[in-house]
């Protein structure tokens, strides 16, 4: 009888998808115990064949263990394209709070037809990097325009750093003092931030002073609550195209990006 059960399962077991068998795998080898899983199981199957059963999805799982990535692949595309659905549907409905800004706040021309978005980081390294990029490619497309958007989430000198930036819009240095403050060499600190703002001829006291404005503070929140949710996890991102493009890139691929949205 033994003989018998063991292959009619191994022969049931042939129909079943590799996706299948691992979310079984998952599911069961991992709940040897009396479960609710393997309790719901049992009323298909007697314990002798749930025994079986665990032991040839082990072995079928130890020897084919391609079979593990090739399914952790595709969840993970999968989850990618929800992802990007979702994004490309938050851009959508998004569409006047993402592409809209004060003129201080954009790199290039600032009625310029050809619009990208950035979310970035004064601590971020990689937004340093893009800056240049960005910099160059307003340079080579005179309709280019780059809408900057505060992003601190990278701890408390993040978020000084952006009260900082907003605030010197009030005296018309916002690019003057964005630039500079990106480009430093250096970590930046509290002490560092008002050094660069003295150094683009900032009045410091009344910087200060409007750094506590609540338009500051919106403004800050507002695009918070955008990133959030445009699922934006990290700076610097790129609106590009009616998609997110995580992390730096080349001057290249930028210039191809914008080549397709044209």
């Amino acid at each position: 009888m033994k003989i018998r059960n063991t292959y009619f399962l191994a022969r049931n077991l042939q129909k079943i998808s590799s996706v299948f068998i691992l979310l079984i795998a998952i599911c069961l080898i991992s709940l040897l115990s009396q479960t609710h899983a393997q309790a719901k199981l049992e009323k298909t199957f007697s314990k002798n064949q749930t025994e079986q059963i665990f032991t040839l999805i082990e072995r079928y799982i130890n020897n084919n263990p391609e079979i593990v990535l090739r399914a952790l692949e595709k969840i993970q595309s999968k989850e990618k394209e929800e992802l990007e659905t979702e994004q490309k549907k938050q851009i959508d409905q998004n569409k006047k709070l993402l592409f809209s800004s004060p003129n201080g706040m954009i790199l290039g021309n600032p009625e310029g037809t050809t619009s990208i978005v950035e979310f970035f980081d004064y601590q971020c390294g990689y937004c340093k990097k893009m800056l240049r990029v960005l910099i160059k490619a307003t340079k080579d497309n005179p309709d280019l325009r780059v809408i900057l958007k505060e992003y601190p989430i990278l701890g408390p000198v993040s978020f000084t750093a952006a009260q900082a930036s907003l605030a010197s819009l009030k005296q018309d240095k916002y690019k003057d003092f964005h630039q500079s403050l990106m480009l430093m060499n250096g970590r930046i600190s509290e002490r560092a931030i008002f050094k660069v703002a003295k150094e683009v001829g900032l009045n410091i006291e009344k910087l200060k002073a409007d750094m506590t404005d609540t338009e500051v503070f919106s403004i800050i929140n507002s695009t918070r609550e955008l990133g959030q949710k445009l699922a934006i996890r990290g700076t610097p991102a790129l609106v590009i195209n009616n998609e997110i493009i995580p992390g730096a890139i080349s001057l290249n691929r930028l210039r191809n990006l914008l080549a397709e949205e044209n």
